[in-house]
């Protein structure tokens, strides 16, 4: 027994000697180290032996999107904080990219070094989800009890294909039409309503226009030639920019032509503006100004009302209906997830984590932008906040993505192109959008 005793002196000596030598090498970031104590006794000789457990390696994410602002870039850090603590198995690593973002992560897919997750723009989601670039999300949706049915209908499918989701929506936008109080009681005009219509935006636009100073002229309405903007008038129409399946333009069909003819009619009679008449390169600083009445902008004009013109009053309701109906645009971005990732479930949990419910609620309370979740519809922010409710709100009526297909870019331009000919040269509106039709088939082929 005492050749037992001595044993197990001698191991103890050669622990405590090993673990001296250890303490030589660390390992950067490693999380404190595990001890079990286990107690032997022999004889009345108590020895205490020390074993050093090695943690099990974190699982690491990486996940990348464009930097907006410094405050919204805090904001996401401060979520991907919060699931870490709740998830230290996971290691996120937060890694924006500046410059030509969408370049940028087309090289790294092409090289095979892209992020876990990043941002998907609904401009040109479709190609990488085409290429096979995105990892489809229903199974993982389906395990983790997440539905389709969570999120508000137009922006979950803007990122469907082929019945696959390939995106989930962090946030978005539509666009509410802003209307200067101060401007509509001199004018002895009742607000407008969501109920309005072109007819009701037309006989405001003249009420509101005055041109009696010609230092700082007001017009009623003002019709940027952006195709962000025109393109709600041809679905209130009954029209739509491109076909369904995006493989041919309609911007020569009757109802985009009479869209168009409706839209520059504002400044054909002098009741609208655009912005460059003013002098100025966007219509929302003419609004805060108060030099344009109306104008059909997003939440993005909110916060920058706030800070520049903090004494402009306002209101928001829904973009007045057109002959053939409601009609916005949608301006969204998702969370995709890459479809070469080594850790699918780990990234499936940071965009869960951070398309919850609480964490949109989170969004949404900032104030930099609307969530997707479908149930925040009837949050306490939104009630406070008819501005940023009627926004929100515009989503469920007749809501488009603000996507063309493989040639947007072209389709964009084209827009832009054919109203700046009506606008500044005169072109007969059909002879216009039949140009910009043709160039935009050229590009199809």
């Amino acid at each position: 027994m005492h050749r037992l005793i001595k044993f197990l002196i001698m191991l103890t000596v050669l622990a405590l000697g090993l673990s001296a030598c250890g303490q030589t090498t660390t390992q950067p970031a490693a999380p404190e180290p595990q001890t079990i104590r286990e107690t032997v006794t022999v004889r009345e000789t108590v020895t205490v032996r020390e074993t050093v457990v090695v943690p099990a390696e974190k699982t690491v994410v990486r996940v990348s999107g464009w930097a907006s602002s410094p405050a919204e870039t805090a904001q996401l850090e401060s979520l991907l904080y919060r699931f870490s603590v709740e998830n230290p198995d996971i290691l996120v690593k937060y890694e924006p990219i500046t410059g030509d973002y969408k370049q940028v992560l087309l090289t790294s897919i092409a090289s095979g070094t892209e992020p876990d997750i990043f941002y998907v723009d609904i401009f040109w989601w479709l190609e990488l989800a085409t290429n096979d670039a995105l990892l489809p999300l229903d199974d993982l949706m389906a395990g983790s009890g997440v539905s389709r049915d969570d999120f508000i209908p137009s922006l979950i499918d803007a990122f469907t294909y082929e019945g696959k989701t390939y995106g989930i929506p962090k946030d978005f936008n539509t666009l509410g039409m802003f209307y200067n109080k101060d401007l509509f009681d001199k004018a002895g005009l009742a607000y407008p309503t969501d109920d309005w219509t072109w007819d009701d935006l037309r006989e405001a636009a003249a009420a509101l226009t005055d041109l009696s100073d010609p230092n700082r002229p007001i017009y009623g309405f003002c019709t940027p030639p952006d195709p962000g903007r025109f393109p709600v008038f041809v679905f209130q129409n009954g029209g739509m920019v491109m076909n369904s399946d995006y493989s041919d333009t309609m911007l020569d069909s009757e109802a985009a032509v009479k869209a168009a003819e409706f839209y520059t009619s504002f400044r054909t009679q002098n009741i609208g503006a655009l912005p460059s008449d003013l002098g100025e390169g966007w219509q929302g600083t003419l609004f805060g100004k108060g030099q344009c009445a109306m104008v059909y902008e997003g939440g993005w004009l909110i916060p920058y009302l706030r800070d520049q013109f903090p004494n402009t009053k306002y209101g928001v309701v829904m973009p007045p209906a057109g002959p053939g109906g409601e009609g916005n645009l949608i301006f969204t971005v998702a969370w995709g997830i890459s479809a070469n990732t080594k850790n699918p479930d780990a990234a499936w949990k940071v965009v869960n984590f951070l398309t919850s419910e609480a964490s949109q609620k989170t969004v949404l309370e900032s104030g930099f932008a609307l969530p997707s979740r479908q149930s925040l519809q009837n949050s306490d922010y939104l009630k406070n906040n008819p501005n940023s409710a009627a926004i929100f709100n515009g989503s469920f009526f007749g809501a488009r993505p603000f996507f063309w297909g493989a040639v947007g870019s072209d389709v964009n331009d084209q827009m832009s192109k054919a109203l700046e000919r009506i606008f500044k040269e005169n072109q007969p509106v059909p002879e216009a959008m039949k140009q910009a039709a043709d160039s935009i088939r050229k590009a199809l082929r």
